[in-house]
């Protein structure tokens, strides 16, 4: 992740993949899963769906090839179901912004795409395991990443279940673990499920998303032309040049020392976390960022 998009590190408005302006991309998300259930609905005929059984998550379709359905089965959900969508795209709405002010578009898309795939494999995993061949829909275990992932920033932030009962966020991740653990440890005990709910699914997206904020995990770094690559070539592009800080007109540098500051503090980041950051640590990525961006404008 680039520090233009860190959360101390904002734009005036922040972008999209779609440009400066418009939705960002939890709501395109939600607005692709209001498309597809919309799609489920006019395929189904006598209680069968074409583009269900196409994109659901079956461990033996899995197994024979059909590898797709592990990303597609996340973007399904129950037709007779409202409250499955609603719940899941709630709650992404809540969190998933929330996260946007700290990791960049590209990267939070990034997060839930690949929460989505290793939720489906756990649940394959599982399924195979116990024996079974039931299908899988629905975003809960991308849904289940992204409030893990927000409640190990903000484990004291309090939510109103149903508009009346405070509850820290961590204790809903608590509870919402425990309940998807006991059917898993039920089954295995009895031999047979439960119920008909991917717990599985669940809790491989409870487990990336707490293995990817503790190992500070940065997905588009496996990308080309990543954000810290494109910062380090736009501050090279030019000869070395005076430039202000805002809060000290008197104290001007040039590009060279600030590259050399930024190349040391992106290091820092990486091996000790975003917390070592000190306050003058913070202001000089802030420099940086906007040279960057006042970069940008020039070029558009």
């Amino acid at each position: 992740m680039g520090i233009a998009d860190r959360d101390y590190v904002r734009y005036e408005r922040r972008p999209t993949f779609f440009g400066r302006d418009g939705w960002d991309v939890v709501v395109w998300i939600i607005v692709i899963n209001a498309a597809v259930i919309v799609l489920q609905r006019i395929s189904t005929r006598d209680h069968y769906s074409v583009v269900t059984e196409w994109l659901a998550l079956a461990p033996q379709q899995v197994l024979h090839g059909q590898i797709w359905r592990l990303a597609t089965y996340d973007f399904l959900h129950s037709v007779g179901n409202p409250w499955h969508i609603l719940i899941n795209m709630y709650v992404l709405f809540i969190a998933g912004r929330r996260l946007l002010s700290m990791y960049s578009p590209r990267e939070f898309v990034l997060f839930y795409l690949s929460a989505g795939v290793l939720s489906g494999v756990a649940f394959v995993a599982w399924q195979l395991l116990r024996g079974h061949q039931n299908p899988a829909i629905g975003a809960s275990g991308a849904v289940a990443a992204v409030m893990v992932l927000y409640a190990m920033y903000h484990p004291r932030e309090v939510w109103m279940i149903f508009g009346v009962i405070p509850v820290p966020v961590m204790v809903l991740v608590g509870l919402a673990a425990v309940l998807d653990l006991y059917p898993i440890l039920a089954e295995m005990g009895e031999g047979h499920p439960q119920d008909g709910i991917a717990h599985a699914a669940h809790l491989g997206g409870m487990l990336f998303g707490f293995l990817y904020y503790k190992g500070q995990w940065r997905l588009e770094d496996l990308l080309p032309n990543m954000k810290r690559g494109r910062l380090r070539q736009a501050l090279r592009r030019k000869p070395p040049l005076r430039v202000h800080r805002p809060e000290d007109d008197a104290d001007p540098i040039d590009t060279e020392e600030l590259q050399e500051r930024v190349d040391g503090l992106l290091e820092k980041i990486h091996t000790e976390g975003e917390q070592s950051l000190t306050e003058e640590d913070r202001k000089i990525l802030n420099t940086a960022s906007r040279i960057l961006r006042d970069r940008r404008n020039k070029v558009t």
